[in-house]
């Protein structure tokens, strides 16, 4: 009897121990996922999500189901498909409101209005927003109360210009950031401060007390990007009020900006240095275990057999090394060209860089002659301290391989900042199907096309819309820049035809193929395959 108990009670064990695990199931699949999300692999994050949620319907758990369809959301907001992260975040609202769910409830709330303050619908935005705010306000959640006011103030500043109402959704989003005693999120309620008095207010005096703030509380977080952009926001802050302590920020910008570029450079050769030691380990095992079995073989053949192959096995390994040292000359040989062009590149590129300090030469006529004399002899030391520092910049460039998804996030960040403070609307649409990785140079020619075609689209086209789609599938990399502006004659000669000689002369020289659709009225399209 016992003994029957006993398998009785081991078989109850199993079940309800296959029962548990089942209903782990879709939470393992829900961790799963946000690795790869947090990697930026959104189409594989969004695969897993999906996965998770059709495990969490049949085991019924539906915190689980709306976690899934907001992180959905969210994958094919990344994925630059609104329409699907519209009807996700909507699934996820339904799911978290008739199961009382309220911290994901708020959640949802908070992405639909930040939807539709990028959609720049003003009802729509501050209705689910407050809506959010209503849940944040009973969990204490100072923080993301603080980001919202924040992100609804900038929607107004962008839309409505109510000073009146922008000044109060500042001035809620500083109390809650002091009541979170987050310092990202005091920082970012006072870049909005900053903005509003920049930017509508125009006075740069109240302006510059608040990037002082932004700039201190962002020193404190150590966020890198966040540091930087304070850093140019002050610099620009002080060219307005024709301070010549403008030249200080400047020159602070660009240091930061290598000292980051620097230690990014530095991850790298760490990195590739363990990949290359792990490979002459694996090449050095692979040569005594070949020895070995050599061996083996020699101790069964005559005399006269082990004499031959020793002496050709000493040729082998004198052909092998003479080989490897031809390669090792050829890649010095390249690796010497490869600076030389990029540094060519750098130099060619000066011009560019200095643009925004030549800005502040606008109105010097209207000063005095004593003020022109120390504006100008400001301007021309920070002139000669950025070429200085780009020259230094240049000898210190990595050999490092880029990653697609890095490419494209440097593109995506690029566009978004150079139609800032323009209408025109800017579509990015990304599909990386497989993580690979191009030459340094390539990527670095390749990206100076994509800046020199968003350029032109920039200055001449006049487009109310800018679509990016970047693909890449196997082995090849597809790149279309379109818009929708004024086109062009490509038979004619303008502005637009320099730049268009450069970016085909950049093409040939690295193998890009490159075609050109445009027409008088009708837009313009690039596409480039690598």
């Amino acid at each position: 009897m016992n003994k029957k108990l006993q398998i009785f009670y081991c078989l109850c064990l199993c079940i309800l121990s296959t029962v548990n695990s089942y209903c782990q199931l879709a939470e393992t699949t829900l961790r799963e996922a946000k690795q790869l999300y947090e990697q930026n692999n959104y189409p594989l994050a969004q695969e897993k999500y999906l996965e998770a949620l059709k495990q969490a319907e049949e085991q019924n758990n539906q915190a689980a189901m709306a976690r899934a369809s907001l992180s959905i959301a969210k994958c094919h907001y990344f994925l630059y498909d609104h329409t699907a992260s519209f009807k996700w975040s909507y699934n996820a609202m339904q799911i978290a409101r008739k199961n009382n769910l309220d911290t994901l409830l708020s959640q949802a709330y908070y992405f639909l209005g930040v939807l539709y303050i990028e959609a720049k619908k003003i009802d729509s935005a501050d209705k689910y927003s407050f809506k959010a705010i209503e849940l944040m306000l009973k969990e204490n959640d100072y923080a993301r109360l603080s980001q919202t006011y924040s992100t609804l103030a900038e929607l107004h500043l962008n839309t409505s210009k109510n000073p009146a109402k922008i000044e109060k959704m500042i001035a809620e989003a500083e109390k809650y950031a002091e009541l979170s005693n987050d310092k990202g999120m005091m920082a970012f309620a006072a870049s909005k401060r900053f903005n509003y008095y920049f930017y509508l207010i125009k006075d740069y005096d109240k302006a510059l007390k608040y990037v002082n703030k932004e700039e201190e509380l962002y020193l404190k977080t150590g966020n890198r990007e966040a540091i930087l952009n304070a850093y140019r926001a002050k610099a620009e802050c002080l060219v307005m009020l024709r301070d010549t302590s403008a030249r200080t920020y400047m020159w602070k910008w660009f240091h930061f900006k290598d000292s980051v570029l620097q230690s990014e450079k530095a991850v790298n050769i760490a990195k590739y240095e363990t990949l290359y030691d792990t490979e002459k380990k694996e090449n050095e095992n692979k040569l005594l275990k070949e020895k070995h079995e050599q061996n083996k073989l020699i101790l069964l053949v005559v005399v006269v057999v082990f004499l031959l192959l020793i002496a050709l096995g000493l040729w082998l390994i004198n052909r092998n090394n003479l080989k490897i040292k031809q390669n090792e000359l050829i890649i010095l040989q390249n690796l010497q060209k490869d600076k030389e062009r990029i540094a060519r590149d750098l130099h060619d590129n000066i011009g560019g860089q200095l643009s925004y300090i030549i800005y502040s030469l606008d109105g010097i006529n209207d000063e005095g002659k004593e003020k022109r004399r120390e504006i100008t002899e400001s301007i021309s030391q920070s002139v000669k301290i950025v070429i200085s520092s780009l020259r230094e910049t240049i000898w210190t460039i990595s050999d490092a391989n880029i990653k697609i998804q890095d490419f494209s996030d440097k593109l995506k960040v690029f566009a978004r900042n150079l139609f800032k403070h323009s209408n025109t609307k800017i579509h990015y649409i990304e599909s990386i199907k497989k993580q690979r990785e191009f030459e340094a140079l390539l990527g670095l020619n390749l990206y100076r096309i994509c800046q020199e075609i968003l350029n032109n689209a920039f200055k001449y086209a006049a487009a109310s819309e800018v679509k990016i789609e970047m693909y890449s599938q196997d082995e090849k990399l597809m790149i279309i820049i379109s818009d929708n502006g004024v086109g062009f004659d490509v038979n004619e000669k303008n502005k637009e035809q320099y730049g268009l000689q450069n970016i085909k002369k950049r093409a040939v020289e690295f193998g890009i193929s490159l075609t050109l659709e445009t027409e008088i009225n009708k837009g313009t399209t690039y596409k480039l395959l690598v």
